[in-house]
């Protein structure tokens, strides 16, 4: 496992590397200037300074390979150095960080900054998409045909087809505006300090949890239905049952086991996604995470901060799709990679 591990390690360089360069070309092919949001007082000859201080007058080669040694070297560097209060980064001088367009900020500050945000809506979303999709699927798969089952298929298949921004929507018309339980707006400002903002927090966090967690739950219960059914049937499950083996144990035990190699890969592998779906989820909510930073970022076109974004997505795409091949191999001994 460790060979195949390091292995695959070392084949994600290349295809990283070739990822990084087709979003820094896609992205940077679009018309966008760094001087277009500066006020229309400025001289032309100054503009253009600016334009060589940012690099944006080199071949493209030049200013890809400049990007990428700030992306994979440099930037990382200072978010340990801000992390350990060590120094191990080169000082602040021009061309030393990715610089945002609009704000004239790091790139990678601006992330830092609206990831906690991002993190808590996402993360927890996705653990409540997890607890509720699982045992749905198990018992769905269980009483297959039964009125939960049925019940359970009609929600899933609404969840899923019912895109996140009408939802997102519908739940503030509904709980914020008709009912008027619920914030319809996130305060990014809330600190938790006591009892009574800890609840505020909670409230404001129950509509996009459940907006991204009833989107996730929907696909992965259907996911795990369908690998219960299918272990359910198998040789190995009649023959635990004569042996004598209680029911819970044969299917929380056995059947459990085998049917989660499938709906692990679709765990792993949605992770991306659900930061994916939380871009138009946090539009909605008006959470001010990174979502909100990419689509004010695509609407401004800072280049910068489009590619930085994009480029983490696809990072968190090839490292949890590792993290699901070694997750085969310790749920099922039979996977061996060495």
């Amino acid at each position: 496992m460790l060979t195949y591990t390091i292995r695959r390690l070392i084949l994600a360089i290349p295809t990283l590397l070739f990822i990084s360069f087709i979003i820094f070309i896609i992205v940077k092919l679009s018309p966008s200037d760094p001087t277009a949001n500066l006020p229309l007082t400025i001289p032309p000859e100054v503009r253009e300074q600016i334009r060589e201080s940012l690099g944006v007058n080199d071949p493209i080669l030049v200013q890809y390979l400049k990007w990428l040694k700030l992306m994979v070297w440099d930037e990382p560097l200072h978010l340990i150095d801000g992390w350990l209060g060590t120094d191990l980064a080169p000082p602040d001088t021009p061309g030393s960080r990715i610089i945002s367009y609009q704000t004239r900020s790091p790139v990678m500050d601006l992330i830092m900054q609206r990831m906690p945000q991002t993190l808590w809506v996402v993360g927890t979303s996705y653990i409540v998409g997890i607890l509720i999709a699982l045992p749905l699927g198990i018992i769905s798969a269980y009483k297959q045909y039964s009125v939960f089952d049925q019940l359970g298929t009609f929600v899933s298949m609404l969840g899923f087809s019912v895109p996140t921004f009408f939802t997102g929507v519908l739940f503030i018309v509904i709980f914020a505006v008709n009912l008027q339980w619920l914030p319809s707006v996130y305060d990014t400002t809330l600190e938790v300090t006591n009892w009574d903002t800890f609840v505020l927090q909670f409230k404001q966090m129950i509509m996009p949890v459940m907006v991204l967690g009833l989107f996730n739950a929907s696909q992965i219960s259907r996911y795990m239905r369908a690998s219960m059914l299918d272990n359910l049937n198998q040789d190995y499950v009649r023959t635990a049952r004569a042996k004598g083996l209680g029911e819970s144990t044969v299917v929380l035990v056995h059947v459990l086991r085998n049917s989660m190699i499938p709906v692990v890969t679709v765990i792993a592998l949605n992770v991306p996604a659900v930061f994916g779906g939380a871009i138009i989820t946090e539009q909605v909510f008006k959470v001010n995470g990174i979502g909100q930073l990419l689509i004010v970022a695509i609407q401004a076109g800072d280049v910068p901060v489009v590619q930085t974004v994009s480029f983490i997505f696809a990072v968190l795409i090839v490292l949890f799709n590792l993290i699901a091949d070694i997750l085969y191999g310790v749920l099922d001994p039979r996977i061996r990679y060495d």
